[in-house]
């Protein structure tokens, strides 16, 4: 193969393919890109409707905690008077409570004594038998003054065992002595009722709890964790690093990795949150992304197929074209090559010698000078007709190998010119050097000991003659000159080298 076609081929072939890999590359970034823009789209959606969703239950719940405490204050008010207080039981229950104690989803109110006994309840004149002397709520007022509002833990209100949370407030003598509790209570189903309107999703949930970790609604409701302590889970401090905030971590009591999204109740010691399953905000790019995947995908195996035929076709156009090449370069061998000897033939000795006679006519100090030597062997038809042709074609090759031994540059050529007849063309050689070198050739021939009954010694000679081109000769004086030194050669004996020295009648013989 041509070295200028093999270097193509794979040139091409490398470049094509550092095409497509970069055409490839952008498109997998660009893709990659936009999956990523998509997740991030649908993380920042969920967690914008998470925190208007949550900022919905945070103002309901306040709102009905702030609505009820107003209520619960006004009792407290009430018994603190003296007037009301000795009123009679049916106006001193007109006197401390309004309708909102009647109101959907808000529980009685009582007022409990220091030993945690109603004595006063919004449903009758006469009170039920209640009493809540254990309580948390009764219990941290029993033993602080300056609680204040207090959200207790949920517990199953008698007789109907209805989920409650209870509200609070403390009742003071004049002196600031513990006279008991006035608490109220509001149903976890009424919320649940509430947030069941409002939904994220499948599988998301909305709850609010304790500070100290009682878990007071969720929604969708799950009965047995109502007022589970959820303290002990790993991301529940989180909740409190800021008043409001989102992170990931696994959620309660299923353990799925799930988006939290938080906020504090008013000024109450509560927390609301919202809760997404991370595999619902996957759901919403994940089949977009994997359709880009597919189509990314078909689009890169196309691409990297038809670069695979590209380069076929291209290694295909590069090897015919080097065969081409190859081709054009044995013909032209061939065109200059004696197809016997292997030698130059005819051809390329003009070509050769009219380039020689060009550098002899160029300016000084360029000016080369170039000698001729011609040579033929020795009776060589009688040893023809003696031996036959194909002995005579073996003779010519060894001739000529000979010849090419002698050969020492580039820029040297041996040919064969015709029938017997060589031609070696020495540029930058003198006259002298030239008979020198062509004294070198017979003797070679000589040492070949190639047997020829025919001829003077016995053997295979071959007579020289050599010329010098002189300055302004043409280059048909030269070859006349050289090749009337060679029939000189053969009348005066032949196995001799003869030179024309000088001028055309001045004749050297070695």
């Amino acid at each position: 193969m041509h070295p200028r076609a093999r270097r193509r081929g794979p040139a091409a072939s490398r470049a094509l393919a550092g095409s497509i890999v970069a055409v490839t590359l952008v498109i997998g970034a660009a893709s990659g890109l936009t999956v990523m823009q998509m997740r991030r789209s649908a993380w920042e959606q969920v967690g914008r409707v998470s925190q208007n969703l949550l900022e919905a239950v945070e103002h309901m719940v306040d709102r009905n905690i702030e609505f009820y405490d107003l209520s619960l204050q006004a009792v407290v008010d009430g018994l603190q008077n003296p007037a009301i207080d000795e009123s009679p039981p049916e106006l001193r229950q007109l006197a401390l409570f309004d309708r909102a104690a009647t109101a959907n989803g808000l529980g009685a109110i009582l007022a409990l004594d220091p030993q945690g006994q109603a004595f006063v309840d919004s449903t009758n004149a006469v009170p039920r038998a209640l009493a809540f002397p254990e309580a948390d709520f009764f219990l941290a007022h029993k033993q602080r003054g300056d609680v204040g509002l207090y959200i207790g833990k949920p517990f199953r209100m008698a007789p109907d065992g209805r989920w409650v949370i209870p509200l609070s407030r403390r009742l003071a003598y004049a002196d600031g002595a513990f006279a008991g509790v006035v608490m109220g209570t509001i149903d976890i189903g009424y919320f649940n009722g509430l947030f069941a309107r409002l939904s994220i999703g499948d599988q998301s949930r909305i709850a609010f709890f304790r500070d100290s970790g009682e878990l007071l609604v969720r929604s969708p409701p799950i009965e047995r964790m109502i007022g589970e302590d959820l303290s002990s889970l790993a991301h529940f401090r989180r909740f409190f690093e800021h008043r409001s905030g989102q992170f990931v971590a696994p959620g309660h009591p299923d353990g799925v990795e799930a988006l939290f999204t938080y906020c504090r109740v008013g000024r109450h010691p509560l927390v609301a949150t919202a809760v997404v399953p991370t595999e619902v905000i996957t759901a919403l790019w994940r089949p977009k992304a994997i359709a880009i995947a597919v189509l990314v995908a078909i689009l890169c195996g196309g691409m990297i197929g038809l670069t695979l035929r590209l380069q076929r076709e291209l290694e295909r156009r590069s090897r015919a074209e080097a065969r081409a090449l190859d081709a054009n370069r044995d013909l032209a061998r061939l065109a200059h090559t004696d197809g016997l000897t292997g030698l130059p033939n005819r051809r390329h000795f003009d070509e050769a010698f009219a380039r020689a006679q060009e550098q002899a006519r160029g300016p000084m100090p360029r000016r080369a000078t170039f000698s001729l030597v011609l040579l033929d062997a020795d009776r060589f038809k009688l040893y023809n007709d003696t031996y036959g042709h194909l002995a005579g074609d073996e003779v010519l090759r060894a001739i000529a190998r000979v010849l090419q031994r002698q050969i020492r540059g580039p820029e040297e050529t041996a040919c064969r010119i015709g029938g017997e007849e060589f031609a070696v063309l020495l540029p930058g050689a003198s006259s002298a050097e030239a008979v020198a070198r062509a004294e070198r050739i017979r003797l070679a021939v000589a040492r070949l000991l190639i047997p020829h009954a025919g001829n003077e010694g016995g053997g295979i000679t071959v007579s020289l003659g050599v010329a010098e081109a002189g300055p302004g000769e043409s280059g048909g004086a030269c070859f006349a000159a050289t090749d009337a030194a060679l029939y000189e050669a053969k009348r005066l004996g032949r196995n001799r080298v003869v030179a024309r020295l000088g001028g055309a009648e001045s004749a050297r013989v070695a």
